[in-house]
């Protein structure tokens, strides 16, 4: 995500299945709305009433798309990370409207109110993961220290050397 965006994580329920499509090129994207709404307390009546609720369309891309579209399905309440966007569009009844949306850089089940079985993907190169995958390096051997990068690797850093952070 560049520097600068609006980060923002949303909770709420999908309002429909997601859409899977490709572009020309092949590329994956995935779109789907959340809906997202507050409780609010009213002292007069002591009860719990509903807020007004937040409509967000997200989009998805690659990897990150085909997995959420075999996984959420309407109604499903998920955790969406991404950057914040804003749109403007003719609705139905032909009025000008602005709507907002996020980029989606990581979505998830939510576990409130539900349990999920986590299944691990692998990709089309031969069961390798992809190479943008920074979990997908060899684990260092058991005992043995992993010097910072840009320290010296031998017997760690140099006296008199700080730490790299």
């Amino acid at each position: 995500m560049p520097i600068g965006e609006t980060v923002i994580t949303v909770t709420g329920n999908l309002t429909a299945d997601p859409e899977l499509r490709t572009t020309s090129e092949g590329v994956p994207w995935l779109t789907f709305n959340v809906a997202s709404n507050s409780r609010n307390w009213d002292k007069t009546t002591a009860t719990w009433g509903e807020g007004r609720t937040l409509f967000l369309r997200c989009t998805a891309w690659r990897w990150l798309a085909e997995n959420a579209e075999k996984t959420l399905t309407k109604g499903t309440r998920v955790v969406v990370t991404g950057a914040l966007r804003q749109f403007d569009y003719t609705s139905a009844d032909g009025v000008q409207r602005t709507g907002f949306g996020i980029d989606v850089e990581d979505v998830a089940v939510s576990l409130r109110y539900a349990t999920a079985t986590v299944q691990r993907t692998t990709r089309g190169n031969g069961g390798r993961q992809p190479a943008d995958d920074p979990w997908a390096g060899a684990l260092p051997a058991r005992g043995k220290a992993t010097p910072w990068p840009g320290t010296p690797a031998a017997d760690g850093p140099a006296s008199g050397d700080k730490p790299p952070f």
